[in-house]
């Protein structure tokens, strides 16, 4: 017998084996969000998500250089010095001569970039509850331990 739970949210197939697959239900999941990041910050705040990714761990970790950066989403550190460079033109973000070692690059968010990942975060956390209401307050909360705890496995 299918169960609501066995079956796809659209077009009502049986999911089969891959109902219990992790990344396949973050997959389902990752639907939503990136429909709700497209409609309530892609599109009105003009930011993609690795843009606004990077903005907001500057934001939070200010002065930071662009190899931990990198590190966090784990990609090369040229890689993200084309977004950087992209964020730097917006002026959205600006370099600075290391504090620590002057051979570095520190990051700082620009009181333009610091204004509009105020206004994406505020946003997306909006966003996100009006996806997850159907979750008690305490299930949402697990949820997002539990997805951090499963992301955590990447130290190393």
């Amino acid at each position: 017998m299918k169960t609501e739970e066995t079956l796809t949210p659209q077009g009502a197939l049986t999911e089969g084996g891959m109902h219990d697959l992790l990344g396949y239900q973050l997959a389902q999941a990752a639907i939503l969000t990136s429909e709700a990041f497209t409609r309530t910050v892609g599109q009105p705040l003009g930011l993609r998500k690795v843009e606004f990714t990077i903005l907001q761990l500057v934001r939070a970790n200010a002065p930071v250089t662009a190899a931990r950066v990198a590190k966090s989403l784990a990609v090369t550190t040229p890689g993200v010095k084309v977004w950087l460079d992209q964020l730097e033109q917006r002026g959205l973000i600006a370099r600075e001569r290391g504090s620590v070692d002057r051979r570095t690059q520190d990051l700082r968010i620009t009181r333009k970039g610091d204004a509009l990942v105020s206004k994406a975060l505020t946003a997306l956390l909006e966003a996100d509850r009006e996806i997850v209401r159907d979750l008690t307050e305490a299930e949402r909360l697990m949820l997002l331990q539990l997805l951090q705890k499963v992301a955590h496995r990447r130290k190393g």
